[in-house]
């Protein structure tokens, strides 16, 4: 008699982005994936093992599986509370087989959810492998090659240009320096930057996997927070810079300042709110602004508030996930579930409520010209259709007049309609937009449209992760293959 194949699975290579959510090809829609690390922890997330026992021998009295061998990998999402949630798998068939496992590891409660410095981490993700062999089922933790999973990405990303109306002919591109710095002709230790800022005498800080560096033009200095684990590199999630140039980052469950004297630490009871994952500088106002799971909270001339759904009526969610405030005074939330807008009176706008094109996003950076246009990238929190490959996202422009207008694919030379982040350009009165998948983009806030990646200029990937100005006004990107310098000929 001729055996099944499940699916036989030799190795998995990790070829997909960083900020992907899912590392296997069958993505599932059910999961909450805001942020989680990647089998991250002092201590591993892990399950008890009797009660894992107990579920492998329900699935194998439930099964039919003779004649069956093969193996197929779960990618597990597991939170502090002992939630799990099947992410992603590798079973392209869609079989019964592990359409029961995915409910199965769903249902099961006896999740132990990794720990650092003593603390439960919000949410990680773990790899499964289940075999069937000699007619039996089972299962167990496949750790990741973490060395191996991280060098996968150091390689350029080709473009994924899905604009096929509109003609690039980038006429501006030559009047650009593009100078690039990486691990190899520089003292960069690896090319993962992630978070780009700018201190005031012009020094460049990059959070970069396993650490903090600084910039001063010829030389790239470790600058690690000295308070945990003094001596280690820390991954880093985000990084900001306030208007008395002291540098904000998070990292190891808490958050660190440093006043290029010392380091100060901010544990959640200091700030009122747990499941950080974002710290963002406003100039305009002298407020820092770290988002998180359960609210937003604000440090304005040395106090901390918070704004969460229990005060501030009409917030959509207490996931929030970016925030910044206009020249008008008003404060614009983009959460997991909507996004709001609190004016000038402190009257709040749910984007949700209303027929705006806002309604269903969640904005993700922003930025304003002189005339008081506002610029925002979007992200589809809730996409109706999982295999669409550009969803309805694109740049919302918010006119001085209170219009809303959308720049995408469909209307603009948008080269993708997934953006990262954006920067308004006052010297050339360009917007610069970064993707994670067709490299930068210009605007001339007209009908301009460029597109610069790595098969048609000296920009080294397709994968940006944020655009911001220098103090001359040059162009910085923190991109998958290291640092990256545009400046104006």
């Amino acid at each position: 008699m001729k055996k099944k194949t499940l699916i036989l699975i030799a190795s998995i290579a990790f070829s997909i982005n960083l900020s992907a959510q899912n590392l296997f090809p069958v993505k599932l829609e059910n999961c909450k994936t805001d942020s989680f690390c990647l089998d991250c922890g002092d201590i591993k997330a892990g399950y008890d093992e009797n009660e894992f026992s107990k579920m492998l021998s329900t699935l194998n009295k439930s099964l039919n599986l003779k004649g069956i061998k093969g193996a197929v990998k779960f990618q597990v999402l597991i939170d502090k509370k002992g939630r799990g949630c099947v992410l992603s798998h590798t079973d392209n068939s869609k079989s019964f087989i592990s359409q029961k496992i995915i409910d199965e590891l769903n249902k099961f409660n006896k999740w132990i959810p990794a720990e650092t410095d003593g603390e439960k981490i919000e949410k990680t993700s773990v790899n499964f492998i289940f075999k069937i062999e000699n007619n039996k089922l089972t299962g167990e933790i496949e750790r990741v090659d973490m060395d191996a999973f991280m060098k996968s990405f150091d390689k350029p990303v080709d473009p994924k240009v899905s604009n096929d109306h509109y003609t690039y002919t980038n006429d501006n591109l030559k009047n650009y320096n593009i100078t690039v710095w990486n691990s190899k002709n520089s003292d960069l230790p690896n090319n993962m930057t992630n978070n780009i800022a700018i201190s005031k005498n012009g020094i460049i800080w990059l959070t970069i996997d396993e650490g903090l560096v600084q910039f001063n033009g010829k030389n790239f200095t470790r600058t690690e927070q000295d308070i945990t684990d003094k001596g280690k590199y820390f991954g880093y999630s985000s990084l900001a810079i306030d208007n008395n140039d002291t540098k904000w980052v998070y990292a190891k469950n808490n958050l660190y300042s440093y006043d290029d004297k010392k380091w100060s630490i901010y544990t959640s009871e200091d700030i009122g709110l747990d499941g950080i994952h974002e710290v963002i500088n406003n100039p305009n106002s002298n407020e820092i602004y770290v988002c998180s799971n359960e609210g937003l909270a604000i440090l304005k001339n040395n106090k901390w508030s918070v704004l969460n759904k229990d005060n501030t009526k009409g917030l959509p969610s207490n996931r929030v996930f970016f925030v910044k405030r206009d020249s008008k005074n008003r404060l614009w939330i983009g959460t997991y579930e909507g996004t709001a807008m609190i004016d000038e009176n402190g009257v709040v706008t749910n984007f949700e409520k209303t027929k705006t094109l806002l309604k269903g996003k969640c904005i993700s950076s922003m930025d304003e010209d002189p005339k008081g246009n506002l610029y925002f990238t979007l992200f589809e929190y809730d996409r109706k259709d999982s295999k669409t490959l550009n969803y309805v996202e694109g740049i919302a422009v918010w006119s001085n007049n209170g219009i809303f207008n959308l720049l995408s694919i469909e209307n603009s030379g948008m080269p993708s309609d997934h953006a990262n982040s954006l920067v308004y350009d006052k010297k050339e009165n360009v917007l610069w937009i970064t993707t994670n998948n067709a490299g930068l983009v210009r605007y001339d806030l007209k009908d301009g449209w460029e597109n610069y990646h790595n098969k048609n200029s000296d920009i080294p990937t397709s994968y940006i992760s944020k655009v911001i100005l220098d103090n001359n006004g040059n162009i910085l990107l923190a991109t998958r293959q290291g640092l990256v310098k545009i400046e104006k000929k």
